[in-house]
C-alpha cells in the first residue's frame, strides 16, 4: 500500500500526539501519587540534641543530613513533656487530656470517632502499607495491630533498623507508611542509678558510659549550660512535683549533684543521642540505595526533651524549653524547601494533619492542629497562629511569639512569664512585674480562649484560682 508523504506526516502527527498524551497522563499520575511516609521518633530528646542545631557536644549526622535538606522547625513543643500523652497525641492529634490522660499512668478515654481515626487507621484507609516497629507507651486503643499497621515490630533498639529497612525494601504497588519509634536517648533516665552504683537490667551501656565518663578529665565533658542556675522567682510547682522515688529523682539530683556530676550527665546524654542518630542513619541509607529517597516524606520528631542540667534538673515533665521543645524535620526532596522555620508548631496536634494533607486524606473534623505542608513548602501563610499550648497535670503552658506564660495548680507563686526573646534560658520570672501587667492579662486571656474552644475544663479552676493569687498577693 502507498501512502502520500501527506498523509505520513498526519499519521506520524497523530502518533506524536498519542504518545504525548500518554506521557502527559503518565507525568501526571506519578505527580499525584501521594509520597511513601517515614516517621522517625526519638524518646526523650530535645530540640538542640542536634549538631545541626549548634550543639558541638556531639555529632549527629544522619539527623543533620533531614536538616541539610528539608525544613527544621525550631520552634515545636509537645502537647505534653511526658511519654504517654504525647504519644496519643502524636496517633490522634487530639490533647491527651481530653481524653483524660494529663500523665503516665492515666487511664485513656478513647470515644469512636478518635479511635476510627487515629494516624494508622487514616493511611491506611488511603491505600498505604503500614508498619509500625519500636516503642509503643499509648493505651490500648492504640496498640498499632488494632490501630492500622499492618505489621508490628517491638524491637525498640538495634534491631529496629533491620526490621524498618525489610518492609521498605518489599516490592509493592503502593505507597507505605512505616513508623520507627526508638527507645533513646531515654536511656538518660538510668544516669542516677549508675551514678549510686545500682545495676539496672537491660540499662549496662549507661553503667558503661558512667564509668567511662566518670574516668574523663572535666575539659573532655560538656560544660555545664549557660542556664545552669535555679532562676529567680520560680513557681513552687517546680519542686513540688518532683518525686523523690522517680527513676530520676530530678529533685534530689538538683540538690545532691554536684557540677560534674552534671557534666558526666550531659556527656552521657550526648552519647546515647548518637547511638540512636547512627540507626536512624541507617534506614535513611537504605533508602537511598533503593531509589526511594526522592519518593519518600520523612519526618522527624520526639516525644519529649530533657532538662539536660539546665536550672540544674533532669528528666521531663516540665515546662522549660528543653521538656517542652523538640526536633521537628520534614524532608522530601523537590517538594519542601530547606530551610530553618520558626512558626510556633505543636508536635502532636501538628503531625496528624501533615500526614493527612501528603497522603491525600480530609483531615478529621475538629482537630486543633494544621497541615506543615504550606510552611514546609514556603507557600504564602498569611497568619499562622497566635499561640500554642502544652499541658500537664501540673498545669499549662502558653507560648505565644515573644512569651512564655505558665500557670500552675499549686504554690504561692503559681504564674510564671518569660521573654523569650530577651531571656532564653528562662532565667527571670516577669509574672509580678507591674511593667509587665499588660502581658500578663494578655496571655491570660489567650488561656481563657483556648479553655473556651478546646473544653479545657480541667484548666479552668486552677487558672483562675493562680489569677487571683496573683491580683491579691501574700502580705
Amino acid at each position: 500500500m502507498n501512502i502520500s508523504r501527506p498523509t505520513l506526516r498526519c499519521l506520524t502527527r497523530v502518533v506524536y500526539s498519542a504518545v504525548a498524551c500518554v506521557v502527559s497522563l503518565t507525568n501526571s499520575a506519578a505527580e499525584e501519587r501521594p509520597p511513601n511516609i517515614l516517621l522517625i521518633i526519638t524518646d526523650q530528646q530535645h530540640a538542640d540534641m542536634m549538631s545541626c542545631a549548634g550543639n558541638t557536644f556531639l555529632n549527629t549526622p544522619a539527623i543533620d543530613s533531614l536538616a541539610r535538606d528539608g525544613i527544621r522547625f525550631a520552634n515545636a513543643c509537645v502537647t505534653n513533656p511526658v511519654c504517654v500523652p504525647s504519644r496519643i497525641s502524636m496517633a490522634t492529634g487530639v490533647m491527651a487530656g481530653r481524653l483524660g490522660v494529663l500523665n503516665n499512668g492515666d487511664i485513656a478515654r478513647v470515644p469512636p470517632e478518635v479511635d476510627d481515626n487515629s494516624l494508622g487507621k487514616l493511611v491506611k484507609r488511603a491505600g498505604y502499607k503500614t508498619f509500625y516497629g519500636g516503642k509503643v507507651h499509648m493505651c490500648r486503643e492504640l496498640n498499632p495491630l488494632d490501630a492500622g499497621y499492618d505489621e508490628y515490630f517491638a524491637d525498640q533498639r538495634e534491631a529496629l533498623p533491620g526490621a524498618c529497612i525489610d518492609f521498605i525494601e518489599r516490592s509493592r504497588d503502593g505507597p507505605f507508611f512505616a513508623v520507627a519509634s526508638f527507645i533513646n536517648p531515654h536511656d538518660i533516665c538510668f544516669a542516677y542509678s549508675a551514678y549510686q552504683g545500682k545495676s539496672v537490667k537491660g540499662k549496662q551501656s549507661v553503667e558503661h558510659l558512667y564509668k567511662q565518663a566518670s574516668d574523663m578529665p572535666p575539659d573532655q565533658l560538656p560544660p555545664l549550660p549557660d542556664n545552669f542556675r535555679i532562676p529567680e522567682l520560680e513557681p513552687e510547682a517546680i519542686e513540688l512535683y518532683s518525686k523523690a522515688n522517680a527513676v530520676t529523682p530530678s529533685g534530689t539530683m538538683r540538690k545532691v549533684y554536684d557540677e560534674r556530676q552534671w557534666q558526666i550527665y550531659r556527656w552521657i546524654y550526648c552519647r546515647l543521642t548518637e547511638q540512636v542518630d547512627e540507626h536512624i542513619g541507617r534506614i535513611l541509607d537504605a533508602l537511598k540505595r533503593n531509589g526511594l529517597d526522592e519518593e519518600t516524606l520523612v519526618i522527624f520528631t520526639a516525644d519529649h526533651g530533657d532538662m539536660d542540667a539546665c536550672h540544674r534538673l533532669a528528666s521531663k515533665g516540665k515546662f522549660y524549653e528543653q521538656s517542652v521543645r523538640v526536633p521537628f524535620l520534614m524532608r522530601y526532596k523537590g517538594k519542601v524547601v530547606p530551610r530553618v522555620d520558626t512558626n510556633l508548631i505543636s508536635s502532636g496536634l501538628d503531625l496528624l494533619p501533615t500526614v493527612c494533607d501528603y497522603a491525600g486524606l480530609d483531615v478529621p473534623k475538629g482537630l486543633m492542629g494544621k497541615s506543615l505542608r504550606p510552611l514546609a513548602e514556603s507557600k504564602d501563610v498569611e497568619r499562622w497562629r497566635d499561640y500554642i499550648v502544652t499541658e500537664n497535670h501540673t498545669g499549662r503552658m502558653l507560648r505565644s511569639a515573644d512569651f512564655k506564660y505558665c500557670v500552675y495548680r499549686e504554690g504561692n507563686l503559681r504564674e510564671s512569664l518569660v521573654n523569650m526573646r530577651d531571656d532564653p534560658g528562662e532565667m527571670k520570672n516577669l509574672a509580678t512585674k507591674p511593667e509587665y501587667g499588660a502581658t500578663i492579662r494578655e496571655h491570660r486571656s489567650y488561656l481563657k480562649q483556648w479553655i473556651k474552644s478546646t473544653g479545657d475544663r480541667d484548666a479552668e479552676s486552677f487558672a483562675n484560682a493562680a489569677q487571683t493569687s496573683y491580683d491579691n498577693p501574700s502580705p
